[in-house]
């Protein structure tokens, strides 16, 4: 090898060694200055960051420099510093916008106010510059500075920043402007309603004194006054009402806008609809379908209309502990009466409802069976639903004291959807029938398999009523008093709520001191919640959660009390309810379910 090659490879050698200690030494000062910063000796932090950014011209180190320098009061030296920087980068507004901070600082408000307008006309002719000098004037709380970035960018580049300008002024706690560019935001951009909409949710979730609700309402309203015929502004109100649980108010305004415009707002109506049926607002929804019925047979909404009028007149006539058997003589004839007018592809919400009717309510079981099987004969289902239908055949089989062909019929589901929630939900009614009928090592086999379900809901229904077999049906005197829950529980699921309730309350008669009497309070809740007597159901999951608050169910009670509260709207009540289930009983399967909804209230109370 030549003598210049090996002097050329020392000589590389030694430069890459001289690089790497020095980066070896640059990170351990980097170290060394966090932690200095941290601790707050700021002198010494100084002193290491003005180092590392002579060394690496990085401005993180030049940022911190400064901040170290603010924090000691030294301006002058940060002065000097800054000046000298700037001659050197003349376009970097963040220098200018550190010097200014200097003189504001200290008390040189004409230097400052000199050097801020300054950094807005460096930054008006790049819209990414406007949005980063705003939002550095924002940081140091300079919003007048921002606004006038915001502004005067605005007239150079020919564009708005009506958002950003609107979340300026919501810093400001001033939602009177705030409202006034947000709505000039939408006015220019009428697809960004759901934007705005995710922005006022979170406003209105973080409103400190209940101010801003009004506030919004009242502008939006001006803004529907002064321009009536832009859309946008009304169905931002009918949003707003929503948010607050003003259902009659918001479909009044659906209704003006429907009969004002007179160019189909029928989804908007019909959405609305489904919207009140999820919240139990069943009469409202009644009303917004019956609107929309009205409008004539021909209009194309009328057929969806019509179904799910007739779906919430169902959900509203069996949701209620006894149900008048006038009313569901009326609904079986007018369910009657749909199957001949709807399509065959649209009539399974109206077949899924007669069928129940039929069976569970009026014991009409085989007409049940018949209208299923003709139905499925006439291909009028979907896969999925041929295979719920007959889910509920094998129930009405059982409910008709025909527990084999229940049984078959479960099967025949299992098979064809084996590996589905479907499949699943087949195994577990087959092991509920067996638990109804006494059958408890049997029922406890297929339970157990079902642990492992894929569908969280079949699984935890599963483990539960495999784990209150396994509790009570080997102890003393038990099995007598198992008969009789089981046969209480049979009554539930065939919707006889009297003769359950008997059933249970034999058991507190015949045993008051017995250790299912905390299943019977938790059973009772379940048949108040299923039937809509959320208060009654909340008192009995409470009673359940704090006497028997050492038993397996008493996590599943807390969790039920704490979703009645959120139903009734008792918000407070459902978040303490959720803090001592995470508290209390770490290792429950509600826990994840727990924060998840926990959460949610936080951040709407926030």
């Amino acid at each position: 090898m030549k003598i210049n090659q090996i002097y050329r490879i020392i000589l590389l050698t030694v430069v890459l060694l001289v690089i790497y200690l020095s980066g070896v030494t640059q990170n351990n000062d980097a170290q060394l200055a966090v932690k200095y910063y941290k601790n707050e000796e700021y002198d010494k932090a100084a002193e290491l960051y003005q180092k590392l950014y002579e060394e690496t011209g990085y401005k993180n180190n030049r940022d911190y420099y400064l901040r170290s320098l603010f924090m000691l009061k030294d301006y002058d030296t940060a002065e000097k510093f800054l000046i000298k920087e700037n001659r050197k980068n003349k376009n970097d507004f963040y220098l200018k916008i550190d010097l200014g901070m200097v003189y504001f600082n200290s008390n040189k408000f004409k230097e400052a106010d000199d050097v801020f307008n300054e950094v807005v006309e460096l930054v008006k002719r790049n819209q990414n510059n406007v949005f980063a000098a705003a939002a550095t004037f924002i940081n140091y709380r300079q919003f007048s500075y921002a606004e006038q970035t915001y502004k005067t960018g605005a007239s150079y580049l020919r564009t708005n920043f009506d958002m950003e300008l609107g979340n300026l002024f919501y810093m400001q706690r001033d939602y009177q402007r705030m409202m006034e560019y947000y709505l000039e935001h939408l006015k220019n951009n009428p697809n960004a309603i759901n934007t705005l909409q995710s922005r006022l949710q979170y406003v209105m979730a973080n409103d400190i004194d209940g101010s801003v609700e009004s506030i919004v309402e009242a502008a939006i309203f001006q803004k529907i006054q002064q321009e009536p015929n832009n859309m946008s502004f009304s169905r931002l109100l009918i949003w707003h009402y929503t948010q607050a649980g003003k259902f009659r108010i918001a479909l009044n305004q659906l209704y003006a806008i429907d009969k004002r415009t007179k160019t189909g707002n029928e989804n908007d109506i019909l959405n609305f609809g489904m919207m009140l049926y999820e919240n139990e607002e069943f009469e409202l929804a009644l009303e917004t379908f019956d609107y929309l019925m009205k409008k004539g047979k021909e209009n194309p909404i009328y057929n969806t209309a019509y179904i799910e009028y007739l779906n919430v007149l169902y959900v509203k006539t069996i949701s209620v502990l006894s149900p008048i058997e006038a009313e569901l003589v009326e609904l079986e004839q007018m369910l009657s009466d749909a199957l001949s007018m709807v399509l065959r592809r649209e009539s399974y919400k109206i077949v899924y409802a007669l069928v129940n009717v039929k069976s569970f309510y009026l014991g009409k079981h085989q007409e049940a069976i018949d209208l299923i099987q003709k139905s499925i004969d006439e291909r009028r289902f979907l896969p999925e639903q041929e295979q719920i239908m007959k889910l509920m055949l094998g129930d009405i089989y059982f409910l008709h004291n025909n527990p084999w062909d229940a049984i078959l019929v479960y099967a025949q589901v299992e098979k064809a959807m084996i590996e589905s929630p479907i499949g699943h939900e087949a195994r577990f009614k087959k092991a509920k029938l067996a638990y109804y009928t006494g059958q408890f090592n049997w029922a406890q086999a297929q339970l157990d398999v079902l642990k492992s379900s894929t569908s969280k809901l079949i699984a935890n229904d599963a483990m539960e009523l495999s784990m209150f077999i396994t509790e009570n049906f080997n102890l003393d005197t038990t099995e007598t008093t198992m008969q009789i829950f089981a046969r209480a529980d049979f009554y539930v699921f065939s919707k006889q709520y009297d003769l359950a309730f008997k059933s249970l309350d034999s058991i507190v008669q015949l045993y008051p001191a017995h250790i299912l009497i905390d299943d019977v309070l938790y059973k009772k809740a379940q048949i108040y919640e299923a039937t809509g007597n959320y208060t009654r159901a909340s008192e009995l999951y409470k009673e359940v959660a704090d006497v028997y608050y050492y038993d397996v169910l008493a996590d599943n009670a807390l969790f039920r009390y704490a979703i009645m509260q959120e139903k009734l709207k008792n918000f407070d009540l459902a978040q303490e309810a959720y803090f001592k289930l995470i508290a209390d009983y770490p290792g429950s399967i509600f826990t994840v379910e727990a924060r998840q909804n926990l959460r949610k209230i936080t951040d709407a109370k926030q």
